[in-house]
């Protein structure tokens, strides 16, 4: 394996933590990719009706960006020490003037809500100034004339799409949503220096990057700056899974092909600790390696977490994260709803420990992509990959939680069709005759490369690990369809009413949760703010139907 030449960087932050109303009801995956978003109509309906199903207070903010696209239509070599930045919260912005501020006598309830926040994003977006992103772009391409031609927003940034006269290049210009986050110039340094270090060490094709920086002016009403990202346009387009499905099989294997070669690319990258890169000092070639900056940890805003050279530790520090996104209260939010939360939680601390080696408990540890989801792979007609894009979240994890996109060994949900699995298994198992680093991550992903002696429980073990350290709010559908079937021949309301029966302490927690979130029910319906954005869009989506008879 190859040792990656990066400095070392130790940092420990301040213990805060800010849990808001909105980091509970917004810590659905993100609804659309933070470069681009390429969710057809179909898709989001889908989405809906299966969001519809699952956990309200969980999808909410999902539901809000989800609506407003459906009416629109689809329109190791020294220690350096490292400070992160640390941007609050503008209260103006979150409190502001169209639902007025919280009661502040009342602490026990979080700092804003969810149509709160969305407001301040909006109110962020709105304020950016077109003319001002082409003229930022000119600035870095000897003055060229340059036009805005699309724009897109993810759940962190506002992503504009330039064009240069004269058939010149196409630019993304990428700007963090700065109420969105309490340190976006960290983040967008850490994506910098993890795409130019694949750049120069991987054959992994990533955005190139042109310029970065803190001192753009991007508004007309404001003298404040803003943080920038400039980097080439991959041409092509997001992946489309329910494409990649009905390809033709020669485009599927090339596909599962690629992005095998691009996983054997990241594993090569091992590190001494756990952490993100982020740039060396006065200059250096050699990124650092400083905390770990998490999707986690800044949907919860709390700060990036320290380095880690225990696997153990991080995976103790991961199962707190996961239990942040379900201690807020949440309106409407029954007993029976905390039950299955605390129950799952809690069955998912003893296997967050045992899916690590102790063997492996001090490394090393393997770059990984956070997000590798179809939105974050640019394919062209064929599914030939063009590029991997959003590297924000990307981190060196532990050597057992590295494995293929949950979406594809179908560890994301149960009702996942198990035939890209297949397929993808089929590939890897070509490539393995004449290529030992892929037999290499068949071995740790699937034992030999055999279905009949591989440790499928251990497995399974890692690869929901994994997913659930992607996106935090699957718990509890992850436990209880993949972990408690195997725990027991009991239905799940007979285990849930005999481990309650066994933890008292539990069982009193959930009615302290359960009393908590009626009281901030109550809270709301006071002051006005029950009602949410999404209640009036279903609303009026409801009227709609009624009004034209639709079924």
């Amino acid at each position: 394996m190859e040792s990656s030449e990066v400095l070392l960087a130790e940092w420990s932050p301040p213990f805060t933590t800010l849990t808001t109303f909105a980091s509970r009801r917004g810590a659905t995956a993100k609804a659309t990719t933070d470069w681009f978003d390429n969710d057809s109509f179909n898709i989001m309906l889908c989405a809906l009706t299966r969001l519809v199903h699952a956990r309200w207070t969980l999808a909410v903010l999902y539901l809000s960006n989800l609506w407003r696209q459906l009416l629109r239509f689809t329109s190791a070599a020294g220690i350096k020490t490292r400070e992160m930045g640390d941007l609050k919260l503008d209260a103006q912005a979150i409190n502001g003037p169209e639902t007025g501020p919280l009661d502040p006598d009342s602490r026990e309830f979080p700092a804003a809500t969810d149509d709160q926040y969305n407001i301040a994003r909006r109110t962020f977006i709105k304020s950016l100034d077109l003319d001002a992103v082409c003229a930022l772009a000119s600035r870095y391409n000897n003055g060229r004339p340059c036009q805005v031609v699309n724009r897109k927003n993810g759940s962190f940034n506002v992503c504009f799409f330039v064009e240069f006269d004269q058939d010149g290049p196409k630019w993304i210009v990428r700007v963090p949503i700065e109420p969105a986050l309490d340190n976006p110039w960290d983040k967008l340094l850490s994506e910098v220096a993890t795409m130019q270090y694949l750049e120069h060490n991987t054959r992994i094709p990533v955005p190139h990057v042109r310029a970065y920086g803190r001192n753009a002016n991007l508004t007309t009403t404001s003298t404040g700056t803003h943080k920038f990202l400039i980097a080439d346009l991959i041409p092509g387009e997001p992946l489309d899974k329910t494409v990649l499905i009905n390809a033709p099989e020669e485009h599927r294997k090339a596909f599962y092909s690629q992005l095998i070669d691009i996983l054997t690319e990241l594993r090569k990258l091992e590190f001494p600790l756990i952490g993100s890169l982020l740039p060396g000092p006065n200059g250096s070639p050699h990124p650092i390696l400083g905390p770990v900056i998490s999707m986690s940890a800044a949907t919860l805003r709390l700060h990036p977490q320290p380095t880690f050279t225990s696997a153990k530790d991080y995976m103790r520090q991961q199962s707190s994260l996961v239990s942040g996104f379900y201690s807020p209260p949440v309106p409407d939010h029954t007993v029976d709803d905390i039950k299955q939360e605390v129950f799952a939680l809690h069955g998912m601390q003893r296997i967050f420990h045992q899916v690590i080696d102790p063997q492996l408990d001090e490394g090393p540890f393997v770059l990984n992509h956070l997000d590798l989801r179809g939105a974050n792979i640019i394919v062209d007609k064929p599914l030939q990959i063009q590029g991997i894009i959003d590297w924000e979240f990307a981190s060196a994890i532990p050597r057992q939680v590295f494995t293929p996109p949950s979406w594809i060994t179908g560890h994301n949900s149960i009702e996942t069709s198990k035939q890209m699995h297949a397929e993808f298994r089929d590939v890897l198992d070509e490539k393995t005759k004449t290529n030992s680093l892929c037999g290499q991550l068949g071995r740790e992903w699937y034992g030999q490369l055999d279905a009949s002696k591989s440790d499928i429980n251990q497995t399974d073990m890692a690869f929901c690990v994994a997913h659930v350290l992607r996106r935090p709010t699957d718990v509890t559908d992850i436990f209880c369809d993949f972990f408690a079937p195997k725990l027991s021949n009991k239905h799940l309301d007979d285990m849930m009413a005999e481990f309650f029966n066994e933890h008292q302490t539990l069982a009193l927690e959930v009615q302290r949760r359960a009393e908590h979130c009626e009281r901030y029910t109550q809270y709301l319906k006071k002051h006005g703010l029950y009602e949410t954005e999404v209640d009036k869009l279903l609303a009026a989506s409801k009227a709609l139907k009624e009004k034209w008879d639709w079924k």
